[in-house]
């Protein structure tokens, strides 16, 4: 039985020290000692860890009202352990969940991830239902997630107001953030989005900063996106990948209605890309929506009535890219001296069907040089 003591100022969970004789005290290779998590990482009430730990765990929080302060310490995946922050609700409600300055580095699949636990192939075609047992009203403030070996922050198909702010997602391998699937509302406020979606270099698969996949009315605010591999954001409907083998759903929510706004982009090949499928070839992808062309290629995009508006773009190849309809963009700024640098190409949706881009405002996007990061 593990010895540690816990030490607690909400009597029964609080610190957590290294300090009696049955823990580990050992020096990590990068800084603090080798501690355990109480209750084998599953955490429930209030708790603030020993900052100058290093914990090769997981920390799981399955239920609601739960605040977690790190206070510095980091969670070391080792490149084994699955998830550094998971919060599941296992298809019951679960809401009001905080956790706050955590180092967590190279866990396998996500860093943190926020889900019903509910796969999509058993979800219920009450939607309602399946908004009340997914995650809402979480906090994630003050995180650094770094080398992720699929993303950084994934936040699942239905789970609703959260927060992301004050935090650094670096060098994942796969997408930095994901929003699936019928989640909304969530903020992402004052976050270092950084050198994300290499997986294993040139011609892997590269992916973006930030996927917005069929999920609407987020609040996207105070960001910096650097040099992340296929871009910054990409705001998409995914077309049902993979839906023969059963490992996906229909969606029926689109990427519209978010806000996009005084966001810093610099080093990207395309900034921000409205509709980021539109014209791509997704034969390979096994969708279950219906092609617009007799061969497979090619599906309908959907990602409107958004608002970027007050961003800057510095050293991006593109910075705007629009895809969609009904789109507003407006007041951004970039270091590329013509209005070509908001481009809005012909699309094969347009070229399939004759159906053409329609209904974006593109106005009062202006030059201004940049500085430094």
């Amino acid at each position: 039985m593990n010895s540690c003591k816990i030490v607690s100022k909400f009597l029964l969970v609080g610190v957590v020290t290294a300090l009696s004789q049955g823990c580990q005290s050992v020096w990590a290779e990068e800084s603090g000692k080798l501690c355990e998590l109480p209750n084998n990482g599953v955490l429930s009430g209030n708790v603030r860890l020993d900052g100058s730990c290093v914990y090769n765990q997981t920390i799981t929080i399955n239920k609601s009202n739960v605040e977690v302060d790190c206070n510095g310490a980091t969670l070391d995946g080792q490149g084994e352990k699955k998830y550094g922050v998971l919060i599941n609700s296992k298809g019951r409600p679960l809401s009001d969940v905080s956790v706050s300055n955590c180092n967590v580095r190279d866990f396998l699949a996500q860093g943190v991830l926020v889900t019903s636990g509910v796969p999509d192939a058993r979800r219920s075609s009450d939607r309602d239902l399946n908004y009340s047992i997914s995650p809402t009203r979480i906090t994630l403030k003050n995180l650094v997630v770094e080398r992720s070996g699929g993303v950084g922050v994934f936040l699942h198909s239905y789970v609703t107001d959260v927060t992301l702010s004050g935090s650094k997602i670096l060098d994942t391998k796969g997408v930095g953030i994901y929003l699936e699937h019928s989640s909304r509302d969530n903020k992402l406020i004052g976050n270092i989005i950084r050198n994300n979606g290499a997986w294993n270099g040139p011609k892997t698969g590269q992916r973006e900063g930030l996927a917005i996949d069929s999920s609407a009315r987020n609040l996207i605010e105070g960001n910096k996106f650097i040099g992340n591999s296929a871009g910054g954001i990409f705001l998409y409907k995914n077309c049902g990948e993979r839906f023969s083998q059963g490992r996906s759903v229909i969606r029926w929510q689109s990427s519209n209605d978010n806000i996009i706004k005084n966001n810093k982009f610099y080093d990207e090949k395309v900034g921000i890309w409205v509709a980021s499928r539109q014209s791509r070839n997704q034969k390979k992808s096994d969708c279950g929506d219906r092609p617009l062309d007799s061969e497979g290629k090619y599906f309908a995009d959907y990602a409107n009535h958004n608002a970027i508006q007050g961003n800057e773009f510095c050293r991006n190849k593109l910075p705007i890219k629009v895809e969609g309809d009904d789109n507003i963009i407006t007041g951004n700024y970039s270091d590329i001296k013509t209005q070509k640098w908001v481009s809005q190409p012909e699309t094969m949706k347009a070229r399939l069907t004759g159906v053409q881009t329609s209904g974006n405002i593109i106005a009062n996007n202006s030059f201004e040089a940049c500085g430094g990061e």
